[in-house]
């Protein structure tokens, strides 16, 4: 079983590349998976020398190529001129490292505060800057010559894709959310799912009447933020009783297989991944993705099996391998706060999935983890030498 870690680059630039994979040798860990293009964060850094917290827009953390055309990822200010991927790529040739792309795509408030025109609109019209919309064509090119960008400019073992979708199944996203209405996941899921002029123009050439579908899920919203309606009704229940709504919905599924067919042809020389499972591998549909019709775009998945129990984790994988098409699907394990708090339960979970069959793990997340947390992962993988 391989075994990954989910890092920042200020990590490992902070502490030393060097330094960082003599310390994952000593963990059992491999591969890193660099951020190189990322959302909007901060920070904890609880064993950084250099810092305790770090502040950073949706940014680059490379300089983008010529090959863009409109839409452009934006270096981050702290790195100025400089290139921290190109750096990072250069140190950790000369480590036991292999080097992975964790890119994120739609989730960026930067350019969607840049370029409503690009984002999700709520059913009543609302530009949701948090998230870029796929079904918009200037979109889909962005994200293509992203990958194609990162393919070409260092050698990625794997391209690993995180909201390549329409966003986490919310109308919320932003880092200071502030509602005090309940919704629900029923509410919230309507409320972010897009209407703008491409997702509507898609759902008309399908047939579907697109306003009674808006106007359907703007009274559903304002009647449970009213409290008129049960906030705890299952949207899998509520669509089935408005079909019209249900319809509009599966469109954004075949949009997203295009688009990741699109991708899948513009990654070359690495493995390509896509993250699922952030609301329940079960609910991948609620990001428009149907992991069977993705299947022959993608070399794997990851699931976020960010659970507090072995049984809960290797239920969440399990659940992601019926669905995945018979693409292999790696796991997600986060050996901290707020999902495990112990040696004994990290080394449970891990034995879980491995003995469910994970042919690779990645931990969440280097810089983010107290070093006795990365002693527990250490501990962990002790019986599973790579």
């Amino acid at each position: 079983m391989q075994a990954a870690i989910w890092a920042y680059p200020w990590d490992l630039l902070d502490e030393g590349v060097e330094t960082v994979a003599d310390r994952l040798g000593e963990m059992g860990v491999t591969e890193v998976n660099l951020a190189t293009n990322y959302h909007s964060v901060q920070t904890f850094l609880p064993h950084n020398p250099e810092r305790r917290t770090f502040f950073a827009h949706a940014s680059s953390y490379f300089q983008p190529g010529d090959g863009y055309d409109g839409i452009t990822p934006v270096p981050n200010e702290t790195m100025g001129e400089d290139d921290w991927l190109e750096r990072i790529v250069e140190e950790i040739a000369d480590t036991h490292l292999t080097l992975n792309s964790w890119t994120v795509g739609c989730h960026n408030s930067r350019l969607g505060m840049k370029r409503p025109d690009l984002t999700l609109e709520s059913p009543h019209g609302d530009s949701l800057v948090f998230g870029l919309c796929p079904s918009n064509p200037a979109v889909q090119s962005y994200l293509t010559n992203l990958v194609e960008d990162l393919d070409a400019r260092a050698p990625f073992e794997r391209i690993e894709l995180e909201t390549f979708d329409y966003f986490y199944g919310t109308g919320f996203g932003w880092h200071h959310d502030k509602y005090h209405t309940r919704l629900g996941t029923l509410g919230e899921f309507l409320f972010g799912l897009c209407f703008c002029d491409h997702c509507r123009s898609n759902a008309a050439d399908a047939g579907i009447d697109v306003e009674r579908a808006r106007e359907t899920c703007r009274t559903t919203v304002d009647g449970l933020a009213e409290g008129n309606l049960d906030p705890e009704r299952s949207v899998e229940e509520w669509l089935d009783g408005h079909p019209t709504v249900a319809d509009y919905v599966d469109v954004r599924t075949d949009t997203l297989a295009d688009m990741f067919r699109t991708l899948g042809d513009a990654v070359t020389d690495a493995e390509l991944g896509y993250y699922v499972g952030f609301v329940g591998a079960d609910r991948s549909w609620m990001h428009g993705a149907d992991l069977e019709a993705l299947a022959d775009s993608v070399d794997f998945y990851t699931v976020m099996a960010y659970e507090s129990s072995r049984e809960a984790a290797v239920e969440q994988y399990q659940t992601a391998l019926k669905l995945s098409g018979d693409v292999p699907v790696h796991a997600g394990v986060l050996p901290g706060h707020p999902s495990v708090y112990d040696s004994q339960t990290t080394r449970e979970i891990v034995d879980g999935l491995a003995e469910a069959g994970a042919p690779r793990l990645s931990f969440y997340n280097y810089g983010l983890l107290p070093e006795h947390n990365l002693t527990w992962i250490e501990n962990a993988l002790e019986t599973y030498p790579n």
